[in-house]
């Protein structure tokens, strides 16, 4: 059986939300761009933008990890382990 989106919502918000993210990354606004990120994968877990999203959260939680932002990176972990829970 099909997975049911939880909120239907025009494709066009978790697209326009990850633009969002790409441009606060590009410039160099990084928690920023977590925020927006982790909005599609938490709120739009169905949109095609949330596998694209959680590799860029992936990314950066390691770059924070390589940083030695240890505790930062955990709590962007400890994110996407929750909304993945809420998804099953």
């Amino acid at each position: 059986m099909a997975k049911q989106a939880r909120d239907p919502v025009p494709a066009g918000i978790s697209a326009s939300l990850f633009q969002v993210g790409l441009d606060l990354h590009d410039q160099g606004k990084v928690h920023q761009s977590l925020t927006a990120f982790l909005k599609i994968i938490e709120q739009y877990p169905d949109s095609k933008e949330a596998p694209a999203a959680i590799d860029k959260v992936l990314n950066i939680a390691d770059t924070l990890r390589k940083k030695g932002q240890y505790h930062v990176a955990m709590r962007v972990f400890d994110r996407l382990e929750a909304a993945h829970r809420r998804e099953m």
